[in-house]
């Protein structure tokens, strides 16, 4: 039998594929062999992704324009059907395809599915800023991932939600990776994105830091927010540690086996927040 199916209480890991890590609609062959080998060693895996590029270049096809506000896409009833399309109808179509060859079992969900996540309306700003359909997460049930992970599957999740109402929403997969990991106590939060960690200068590779607390990320977020798309990354990533996550860790696609390294050892490699240890 899978080992997933049967640890039942063996460890959760959370992985958070950006759209900006992203070789064309797929995974790097060294995350799609790290994903494999968690799986196999009895880890319960759960992968999130996001779509920005794919996103980016559909709309700009249709003729839409993009806006971007701290990080968040703006989203009327267009851009949200775009979202829909690539994230749901192609790209997580995709991943479950590539992993399926890297002989995971794996199923395509969106948080919409099952209910997996609840949203609500989201404006940032104090609520000053109107961004359209852009939701926050709500509520999880997780009831729909232990399924899957009973049947020793993978689940794959699109971070596209509804409503009370049952109004889709388009969720920052980081947002919702967070959530996710929150509801699920995972172990281990992991952020793959284009990027080698968290620098304090960004146009300078080598300020990369390397541990820092929620504490000290609290600060941070306080007094030096970045203004781009990493102010989502690092809000969500200290939404997870205050609701127990032990760490969050934000990591490049093109550093080798970096997921496994990330998930499964002190690794260096990247960026590690850590809670109260």
């Amino acid at each position: 039998m899978n080992p997933v199916a049967e640890a039942h209480d063996s460890p959760v890991i959370v992985v958070k594929y950006g759209g900006a890590a992203f070789d064309s609609s797929l995974l790097s062959s060294s995350a799609a062999r790290n994903l494999a080998t968690l799986a196999r060693g009895g880890r319960r895996v759960l992968l999130v992704h996001g779509g920005g590029r794919a996103v980016t270049e559909e709309a700009t096809r249709r003729g839409l324009v993009t806006r971007f506000v701290d990080g968040l896409r703006a989203t009327d009833r267009e851009m949200l059907d775009v979202v829909r399309t690539v994230m749901v109808g192609r790209l997580n179509k995709d991943l479950v395809g590539q992993l399926g060859r890297s002989g995971i079992r794996a199923i395509g969900l969106s948080g919409e599915d099952a209910g997996l996540i609840r949203a609500r309306t989201f404006r940032p700003g104090g609520g000053t800023v109107d961004l359209g359909y852009v939701g926050e997460p709500a509520e999880v049930r997780t009831d729909v991932l232990h399924m899957v992970w009973r049947a020793g599957m993978v689940p794959v999740v699109a971070s596209v939600a509804a409503d009370e109402a049952g109004v889709p929403h388009n969720i920052n997969a980081d947002s919702a990776a967070a959530a996710l990991a929150a509801a699920l106590c995972a172990e281990r939060l992991v952020y793959v994105t284009d990027v080698d960690g968290l620098l304090r200068d960004p146009a300078d590779p080598k300020s990369r830091i390397v541990r820092l607390s929620s504490r000290e990320l609290d600060e941070l977020l306080r007094n030096q927010p970045p203004k781009d798309g990493m102010l989502p990354k690092l809000t969500a990533a200290l939404d997870a540690l205050r609701s127990g996550v032990r760490q969050v860790r934000i990591i490049g696609s093109r550093q080798e086996d970096a997921v496994l390294l990330a998930a499964t050892t002190d690794t260096t490699v990247g960026t590690t927040f850590y809670g109260h240890e």
